[in-house]
């Protein structure tokens, strides 16, 4: 009986961490499907393609959160797996400036990917409100960090070390905590890691680090 309980919480366990997953992608649709729809006369030409093409890409990753297809980590191009998220981000308001460049290339699942850019910038859009995200990246040696930063109030110092544990929340936050969580789990099932840090001059710096592609 009490393998049969734990089973049970297991499960719901994993229930909660795919609908948060579905929760994030289908806001995506959603604000990108509202941007399409509503501002569609103040797009150019380029960036309706931007859109529609990051609609595509959530719609994907929807279907393999349903499907729980587990790709083997492949090479990606970095800069290429994170536009489609900053376009949906952008559509929704946020004011994302990013430095990564074409051409900067790691081991990982295209699809985590974005799922974790998802759930950061949506992090820093209920606690840092109205802040800037920045994101940068740093190759040395064998690894590449992409920094995802904000300016908002930051989180405290002593949070750090808990905040990708289950259930980790701040004292006013009135989230889930599993946002985080699934960033970790979804970072080290494809041979990656993420940390926090406090950035220089206020906010909060998120490193995500992956393994540089080995040449094929």
């Amino acid at each position: 009986m009490t393998i049969a309980w734990a089973d049970h919480g297991v499960r719901s366990r994993c229930d909660r961490d795919e609908r948060h997953g579905l929760r994030a992608a289908l806001f995506g649709i959603e604000t990108t499907a509202e941007g399409l729809c509503h501002h569609r006369a103040r797009l150019t030409p380029v960036e309706i393609d931007q859109l529609a093409q990051a609609l595509l890409e959530e719609v994907r990753r929807v279907r393999a959160l349903l499907e729980d297809r587990t790709d083997a980590p492949a090479t990606i191009d970095l800069a290429d797996a994170i536009a489609p998220v900053i376009n949906l981000a952008r559509a929704s308001g946020q004011r994302v400036r990013s430095a990564v460049r074409p051409g900067i290339v790691v081991d990982g699942r295209r699809d985590s990917i974005a799922q974790v850019l998802v759930a950061l910038l949506d992090n820093a859009r209920r606690h840092a409100p109205g802040s800037p995200i920045e994101l940068r990246v740093r190759a040395s040696g064998d690894d590449v960090t992409l920094y995802v930063e904000d300016r908002g109030p930051g989180m405290p110092h002593q949070m750090h070390d808990q905040a990708f544990e289950r259930g980790a929340r701040g004292q006013c936050s009135n989230g889930t905590g599993l946002g985080l969580f699934i960033v970790r789990q979804l970072m080290i099932d494809q041979g990656a890691s993420v940390t926090v840090h406090h950035r220089p001059g206020g906010g909060t710096s998120f490193q995500l680090r992956f393994p540089t592609a080995a040449p094929r």
